[in-house]
């Protein structure tokens, strides 16, 4: 068995920079995709069918990447969990040693 070592300022930095990325694929999301209104009517008459695939397009790309940055949200809450109990644990050690 080999020896593990655990950074928890790294962790929490790792998790800041996933909650970083999360804020800033959102903010991409609200401020340039959200808003586009792009459908069967906006895309004209000889082309409705194409302009309905488009916002299904449009309306799947949103849900996934949405669903990513609620992941690297949760991955980065993970971090700090895991990062707080390693400092629990090692604090308890430091204790028991004394």
């Amino acid at each position: 068995m080999g020896i593990t070592s655990v950074d928890p300022a790294a962790l929490r930095a790792a998790a800041l920079r996933m909650d970083t990325a999360a804020d800033i694929v959102l903010g991409i999301l609200r401020a340039h995709l959200a808003d586009l209104r792009f459908d069967a009517v906006a895309a004209g008459r000889d082309y409705g069918a194409a302009g309905a695939a488009v916002r299904e397009v449009l309306d799947r790309l949103v849900a996934d990447v949405t669903q990513w940055a609620v992941a690297a949200r949760e991955t980065g809450a993970a971090l700090r969990v895991g990062a707080d109990r390693y400092g629990d644990a090692e604090s308890r050690a430091v204790a028991a040693l004394r």
